[in-house]
C-alpha cells in the first residue's frame, strides 16, 4: 500500500512539474514569436534547426519583421524597437537561466527527499532508474540526475 502511494505521488508530482513546464514554455513561446524561416535547400524555407528556437531564441529581426507588419512602423519606431530588444534581451536570457536553475533545485530537493524515505538498497535502485532514464527533450520518466550544467 505504501508503495502504491509513493508512485501516486511521485506520479503526481512529475505531472505538476510537466504542467508548469509546459506552461512556461508556452508563454515564453508566445511572447517571443515563432523562429526565423531560413533556407532549407532547392529555394524552400524552413523554421529554425531542428524541433524548436536555438539557445537563444527566435531572432528579434523575424519579431521586429512581424511588428514592422501588423504595425506598419515608421523607420524611427523600427529603429528604437530594435534597440529596446538589445537592451532587454540579455535580461530576458537572465529570467530564463534563473527558471532553469530554480527548476533544478527543485528537481534535486525532490529526488533527496525520496532518497531519505528508501532503504539502502531502494536507493541503489533509485539511482540505477535515474542513470536509465533518456536525457534530453522529452526525459521519459520526468527527471533526471542532477548535475552540474
Amino acid at each position: 500500500m505504501s508503495d502504491n502511494r509513493t508512485r501516486i505521488w511521485f506520479s503526481l508530482f512529475v505531472l505538476a512539474v510537466f504542467c508548469v513546464g509546459l506552461a512556461g514554455g508556452t508563454i515564453i513561446g508566445r511572447r517571443l514569436g515563432p523562429p526565423p524561416l531560413r533556407d532549407g535547400g532547392f529555394g524552400m524555407a524552413m523554421r529554425g534547426g531542428g524541433p524548436g528556437p536555438g539557445p537563444g531564441g527566435p531572432s528579434p529581426g523575424m519579431l521586429i519583421e512581424r511588428l514592422d507588419r501588423e504595425l506598419q512602423l515608421t523607420p524611427e519606431q523600427r529603429t528604437k524597437i530594435e534597440e529596446i530588444f538589445k537592451a532587454r534581451r540579455p535580461r530576458l536570457e537572465a529570467v530564463q537561466d534563473e527558471m532553469v536553475k530554480r527548476a533544478q533545485q527543485e528537481q534535486h530537493d525532490f529526488q533527496e527527499e525520496i532518497r531519505k524515505i528508501l532503504t539502502p538498497e531502494q536507493q541503489q535502485r533509485f539511482e540505477r532508474w535515474l542513470q536509465e532514464a533518456p536525457r534530453g527533450r522529452g526525459r521519459g520518466r520526468g527527471f533526471s540526475p542532477m548535475g552540474p550544467r
